[in-house]
């Protein structure tokens, strides 16, 4: 597994330098803005499971919608078909802020707009589905909505909880939320126990953003407090278990691909541009970051193209 994960790295060091670092810094962080040097997708290359491995999450989800309730659309079950494992086509989706009535930064995504994205999201039939789904679909086969789709959010601002999660709720849209495992515990601007308690029984998951969000490719002495430490205080504060990292700024190398492998998560969670996922990038499937200045047709663009 060790020497799989350092061939991947030829194909996915690119991801530190292939796009604008996603997450804006934590409070207090030296860290700059990366500069793009590359178009090329990164790749991550993992073996495909065999007999010997386990393969299966912890928590096996199915595509259960909410009954309607008088602020929730009435949305008809969708069609199941089943995937094959080893390549699954769906955008991955991710959000940092949701707040404010107009644009403001690349981070934020207005309240109107967001509503609007979900709304276009419930016209084209998608259908969002919870990255434990996702990855039971990938590693080993599984039935899914004709056309999935995973929409997640990084960092854990109260905005999202305040503003993206009612409106996703209008449509029984499960989510998924990267919390960086230090903000927990009432720390101003971000989302606690109780509101991820709320979400989680709403059929929102909950996956790692690191322990501090500190730029891992420059930390290596760290890893096992930012990625090993964070899953643990995440799974011992919430009812949940903690299947996936989210790397800070989307950076990743060999040494750091290797540990979020060794310390149990079933996958990595990174940026780009393609809908197509596959074993081979199961520790950097890529996400399209949603700009706040994103028009509705630049939107639809994004997320259907692969």
């Amino acid at each position: 597994m060790k020497f799989r994960i350092l061939l991947l790295f030829l194909t996915a060091l690119v991801a530190s330098s292939l796009l604008l670092g996603a997450c804006s810094p934590a409070q207090g962080s030296s860290i700059s803005t990366m500069t793009v040097t590359s178009t090329k997708e990164p790749t991550v290359t993992v073996a495909p499971p065999t007999a010997t491995q386990t393969t299966q999450p912890t928590n096996t989800a199915t595509v259960t919608l909410l009954p309607p309730t008088s602020t929730t659309t009435n949305t008809p079950t969708p069609k199941l078909v089943f995937n094959e494992p080893g390549q699954l086509i769906a955008p991955i989706l991710l959000y940092h802020h949701v707040e404010g009535e107009t644009f403001t930064n690349r981070y934020t995504v207005s309240i109107p707009d967001f509503r609007v994205q979900m709304e276009t999201l419930h016209e084209m039939g998608f259908t969002p589905i919870p990255i434990s789904l996702f990855l039971d679909a990938l590693l080993d086969g599984a039935e899914l909505p004709e056309k999935p789709i995973v929409i997640t959010f990084d960092d854990g601002h109260q905005s999202i909880y305040e503003n993206a999660f009612p409106i996703m709720k209008e449509h029984n849209f499960p989510g998924v939320f990267y919390i960086v495992a230090n903000r927990l515990g009432g720390v101003n601007d971000f989302v606690d126990v109780k509101e991820l308690n709320e979400m989680i029984d709403a059929g929102w998951e909950v996956g790692s953003h690191s322990f501090s969000h500190a730029d891992l490719t420059q930390a290596h002495e760290r890893v096992s407090k930012e990625i090993k430490e964070s899953k643990t205080l995440l799974e011992s504060n919430l009812p949940t278990k903690i299947q996936t990292f989210a790397y800070p700024f989307g950076t990743i190398d060999p040494f750091l691909a290797q540990k979020v492998s060794d310390y149990g998560y079933q996958a990595g969670m990174g940026l780009g541009i393609s809908t197509v996922h596959t074993w081979n990038n199961l520790f950097y499937l890529e996400r399209i970051e949603i700009y706040g200045n994103y028009s509705i047709e630049e939107f639809i663009d994004r997320i259907s193209s692969n």
